[in-house]
């Protein structure tokens, strides 16, 4: 579970985490990614200094309706961009991502360094929504894994990572998993040295 001591840290500076649940706060600009792509990286890297907590907060829940598995995550804008600049876009020059490419980046991100594999195989993130909340400096981004058919005996596992390579054991990847047919609600707070989760699914509710 989570340590409740640092819940007023969290809360100040993430927002309120866990009880909108895939209902945000109201879109912000369109240009969702244009934020992360017009900073120098020397700026990136003395802005995510700047703060002390090194945090991320997600949440993974089935969608019965849906038959596929959604992902809200809520990150701080200026560490997920360093962590970007870092990883994905390297020597690229961030000025020089067209428009149409920067979902695909988030995507590889995540496809990088959030797993969720369904009896061993990797599922596939795709982007549905990014909304920059910019007085927090909090990015949240939601995702659908696609048609994922979970049936009693199945085996999910999750690995979050990300912005590990960045800031080591200072960050803490806080993580929900919700899969209410098969009773499964559970928190973990992933650490560098502790990021998976492995569920075997039981009897589904009567």
């Amino acid at each position: 579970g989570f340590d409740p001591a640092d819940g007023v840290s969290i809360v100040s500076r993430l927002g309120t985490i866990w009880s909108a649940r895939f209902h945000p706060e109201p879109k912000g600009p369109t240009h969702w990614l244009a934020f992360a792509l017009v900073v120098s990286t020397s700026l990136l890297s003395h802005t995510a200094n700047a703060h002390p907590l090194k945090l991320s907060a997600s949440i993974i829940k089935y969608d019965s309706a849906r038959r596929s598995l959604r992902m809200e995550c809520k990150v701080f804008i200026d560490d997920f961009q360093l962590s970007l600049v870092n990883s994905i876009l390297k020597d690229r020059d961030p000025n020089s991502v067209k428009r149409e490419d920067r979902r695909a980046l988030i995507e590889q991100y995540f496809q990088m360094f959030y797993s969720v594999r369904h009896n061993g195989r990797s599922l596939t993130w795709r982007v549905e929504q990014v909304i920059p909340l910019y007085r927090e400096n909090v990015l949240v981004i939601q995702f659908d894994s696609g048609m994922t058919r979970l049936k009693k005996g199945d085996k999910v596992t999750v690995e979050n990572t990300i912005m590990f390579r960045d800031f080591g054991s200072a960050q803490t990847n806080r993580t929900v998993v919700v899969i209410p047919e098969y009773d499964i609600d559970d928190a973990h707070a992933a650490t560098v040295r502790d990021y998976t989760m492995t569920y075997t699914l039981g009897r589904s509710k009567p």
